[in-house]
């Protein structure tokens, strides 16, 4: 995973806007973003609610591990084929023009998980220092497992998307 070096670098705005108007999204918008001119990547807005206790309301997004301009087929948009763990953002990927609304339809139970988990880590800086935490901040113990693709219990918006995408495309060797 690229490592930031510096706040600026966290800040810095390097998605490609796909749209110039702003966009209101729903639950069950299948959406595109771009990383990288050229790179296409498909997400869904899943759920909107409370989040990790906090009094507002946020976005429950899938990033899916599909890579292209045209919409994949319905295979690479399940959640057992997500790249990045169910993200919480806030509407600036749509408002902003980030992220593109190429449908709109209906959820069905298969195309959700069964649970959403996230990490929150304690602040100690060892990368083995931290909870798993469901969508309410509640602690959850599962041993065994593979936490490398979950999200973190905070709230991002279209830029820690396209930064955590940015590395796994370099990491791919599919963007510089």
């Amino acid at each position: 995973m690229k490592e930031l070096r510096s706040l600026e670098e966290a800040n810095e705005v390097s998605a490609v806007r796909l749209v110039l108007k702003r966009q209101k999204a729903k639950v069950g918008d299948i959406f595109r973003l771009s990383p990288s001119k050229g790179v296409f990547i498909w997400g869904r807005l899943v759920k909107r609610s409370r989040f990790f206790g906090i009094d507002g309301l946020f976005n429950l997004v899938y990033i899916y591990d599909a890579i292209g301009p045209g919409r994949p087929s319905p295979d690479f948009l399940s959640p057992t084929n997500l790249i990045i763990g169910p993200s919480v953002v806030n509407n600036l990927g749509w408002s902003r023009g980030y992220w593109e609304i190429m449908a709109s339809e209906p959820l069905y139970p298969g195309d959700l998980l069964n649970e959403h988990l996230f990490i929150r880590y304690r602040g100690t800086g060892s990368p083995r220092d931290y909870d798993l935490v469901d969508e309410g901040g509640k602690i959850v113990r599962l041993p065994g497992l593979d936490v490398t693709k979950l999200s973190q219990s905070g709230f991002g918006n279209f830029n820690s998307i396209d930064w955590r995408l940015k590395g796994i495309l370099q990491d791919r060797q599919l963007i510089e």
